[in-house]
């Protein structure tokens, strides 16, 4: 006899929703920013001020051109104006590797948000969904892919979760250094009902589900309809869920975790991954009847 079992997010309460938009500030000038986030004293807003009336200059390229402030500074300052999360690697060098979250202007962020778009863009891509990125061998970039684009779901106001699945060798608690914590397995294994996830400060709309204790029965715990279980109920209570896995080379998890969620994204590496690998990945989701969002080829 099979017993429904329903999951209690911790963290993901009704009463903390409000806790998860992100405060705005299009209220405040951007010079008003500025003068709080770097801390410009009187005397110093005069120069600025002085120098924007002199040279027809917006007061954060006065700022810049004065040397008061640094263009990340005006970044930030833009991202906090218009309600868009996002830092620097100045305030969190763990991320550098989250070019959607340190250099959204930057070309690599585009493409994320064009692979975003893509998505939404589909038959049913708005509505809620779990995703799994899959690829064929370790180092293809499947995490990098996983973590910057639920970071640029997050970034358009979607309550997104980034669920580390990959029970292997799992990474994104180092991405996002993350304290220790029970996880994934600790679900899966029935020894707890509640699952912790983390709510990254500077991307507010994000919360990531580690992985938590390494099982030494992977590919089972996955397998389990607790499992499927938990995805249903992160669907319900975020808009989007995005799922890291491991390499699908050589076991069957990422198969298992993709079938789980209903949707795949595979990537590739170029002048790694090799067509037969692709080819033969991509038959085996459609043979399980997984929706294939996208093959997307990874140049780093």
């Amino acid at each position: 006899m099979h017993m429904k079992r329903d999951f209690e997010l911790s963290r993901v309460s009704p009463m903390d929703e409000a806790g998860f938009t992100v405060e705005p500030q299009h209220t405040l000038s951007l010079g008003d920013i500025l003068r709080r986030q770097c801390q410009l004293g009187d005397a110093e807003v005069a120069r600025i001020m002085a120098l924007q009336a002199e040279r027809g200059l917006r007061f954060g390229d006065a700022a810049v051109a004065l040397r008061l402030v640094q263009p990340s500074d005006v970044t930030q300052a833009l991202a906090r104006q218009f309600s868009y999360a996002c830092t620097t690697t100045e305030v969190a060098p763990h991320l550098a590797e989250l070019v959607t979250a340190v250099d959204p202007q930057g070309e690599r962020a585009e493409v994320y948000r064009d692979l975003r778009a893509q998505i939404m863009l589909r038959p049913g891509g708005a509505e809620p969904a779990a995703l799994a990125v899959v690829s064929p061998a370790p180092g293809d970039g499947r995490t990098h892919i996983a973590a910057n684009l639920a970071v640029a779901f997050s970034q358009m106001g979607q309550r997104t979760v980034l669920v580390d699945a990959n029970l292997r060798a799992p990474r994104l608690h180092t991405l996002f250094d993350l304290p220790a914590r029970p996880g994934l397995t600790a679900i899966l294994a029935d020894r707890q009902v509640a699952g912790e996830l983390d709510r990254i400060d500077v991307l507010p709309n994000l919360h990531v589900l580690q992985v938590g204790a390494a099982p030494p029965n992977p590919q089972e715990l996955v397998q389990r309809e607790t499992f499927r279980t938990l995805l249903r109920e992160l669907t319900r209570k975020f808009d989007r869920v995005i799922v890291d896995t491991p390499a699908a080379h050589g076991t069957a998890d990422a198969r298992v975790i993709a079938t789980a969620c209903a949707q795949a994204l595979v990537v590739g590496r170029r002048d790694h991954s090799t067509a037969t690998q692709l080819r033969e990945l991509v038959g085996g989701l459609r043979a399980q009847r997984v929706d294939l969002v996208g093959v997307v080829m990874n140049v780093c």
